[in-house]
């Protein structure tokens, strides 16, 4: 199947052929194979992943928009897309405690709130994915 991946930076695929992809829809982890039924989701931040036709795994960070899969074709289209190997530890580090401050802030306007929340969230799940591919110290 091809895989079409957009964000308003940069397309990162177009046409790639693949033979999985999982991503974070709304209702939990999903997995998409070849022949898989058409469908139209929203996307939360969370984990995102493809496997090549030559068995390469490429993941990464992904938050909210929206995929569709018809006619063997996966399309996403997200507001942000990061892979593993682009995380900058630090900065998201920074990204953690920014939020975690603001959201103290007990006269934070509702929408605000929920802002911050989700850069925290964000936060914290691009920490675990670059955790994971940090080089091991010796």
């Amino acid at each position: 199947m091809k895989l079409t991946i957009l964000s308003p930076e940069r397309k990162l695929a177009e046409d790639l052929e693949v033979s999985l992809v999982t991503l974070p829809g709304s209702e939990g982890q999903i997995q998409i194979l070849p022949g898989h039924a058409t469908m139209v989701g929203a996307l939360e931040t969370g984990l995102f992943s493809y496997q090549t036709l030559q068995g390469e795994t490429k993941s990464g960070v992904i938050s909210s928009g929206f995929f569709s899969v018809a006619n063997e074709a996966v399309k996403v289209m997200a507001e942000t897309f990061e892979y593993s190997n682009e995380i900058d530890l630090s900065r998201a580090k920074t990204a953690q405690r920014k939020a975690e401050a603001a959201l103290l802030d007990a006269e934070l306007d509702p929408s605000l709130f929920k802002k911050y929340e989700l850069k925290l969230h964000r936060a914290v799940i691009r920490q675990q994915i670059a955790s994971k591919n940090a080089p091991e110290s010796l």
